[in-house]
Order: structure tokens, then sequence, then C-alpha cells
């Protein structure tokens, strides 16, 4: 679990996949709508990469005006965190893009079976994945499996808590 600290602002932008890019931002009015969404998805790609935070030109393709913007306190914060994942919709198959950026101060790293891990470790072992599927040496470090107890946004599963300056935000991004 990544655990963003001294959040700042959240971004969401959902569009949907056309034959030449993607469409505008469909407008969503809170994260209860992006967690409805989440809901009306008949699947969806595992998101993949390592360049996740503090990548700006992330957004370079984005609208001016994105579909949903929470500003969790004032200010500017030290990082950012990029997401995304490709969807589609349950019938007809519609398929998505939904991505987001959360400004952060600080992070946490909670390993699956909930002991803390140094931020350092966090991104050496990154690394060494992204290495050895690249064929560039080394062997992948162990893949941890996901108790169920582990921290979740998702139905069943804890949600996720964004605090500001006294301001708290619940739900899905």
């Amino acid at each position: 679990m990544l655990r963003l600290l001294g959040t700042t602002r959240v971004r969401v932008l959902l569009r949907e996949e056309q034959r030449d890019g993607y469409g505008p931002a469909m407008p969503l009015t809170d994260l209860a709508d992006v967690e409805a969404f989440f809901a009306s998805l008949g699947g969806g790609d595992a998101m993949y990469g390592w360049d996740y935070i503090d990548r700006p030109g992330r957004l370079d393709d984005w609208p001016a005006e994105p579909s949903l913007t929470i500003d969790i306190r004032p200010g500017p914060a030290s990082h950012s965190l990029f997401w995304f994942t490709e969807c589609w919709t349950r019938g007809d198959g519609t398929r998505y893009c939904i991505e987001g950026a959360v400004d952060f101060d600080s992070l946490q790293i909670i390993r699956a079976d909930g002991v803390p891990e140094p931020v350092e470790e966090f991104i050496a072992a990154g690394r060494r994945w992204w290495d050895a599927l690249f064929g560039l040496g080394g062997r992948p470090p162990r893949i941890q499996v996901t108790t169920e107890n582990a921290p979740s946004w998702r139905p069943g599963r804890t949600g996720a808590t964004l605090i500001g300056d006294g301001r708290q935000v619940t739900g899905s991004f």
C-alpha cells in the first residue's frame, strides 16, 4: 500500500476510447461518481510501468479541465503520483481510460503483510523488478500476495482516506 501523506489535491480524468485516441473529459461530480464508474466495469487492465511519481509530463495530454478536481488543502505539494487503467463496461464493452494525479508531501509504503517498508527499499525493489522483466539482469523480488484484510479502496475492503489540513476525503481514486 502506498500511503500518501499531506495530500493537497486529487484530479481524475475519465475518457472514452475512440478510434483516433480518447474523447473529451467526462464530468464526475465527486469521488462517489468515481466509485460508481468502477462498480459499472466489466474488466480492466492492470496498471503497469514504473514512472508514477513526480512525472508531470504524464499529464501533458490532459485537457485544461479534467473530469474531477478536489482541492483538499491550499498550497503546493512536494510530490505527485500518477495512476491510470484502461477498462471496459459490462455488456457493450465500451472502453475507457481513467487516470488520476494525487499531489502529496510524503510517502509511506506498507507491505501486503502489514509491515512498513523503507521508501528506498521499495524503489530499489521496483528497479530490480523492471530490470529483470526487460532482461537487464537479476531476478525480480519475491512477489507479495495480498492478504484478505489488506488495505484497499475497492468494495469489501478498507477505504482509502486522504487527509489534508483538517479536511478529510474518503473514497476511490
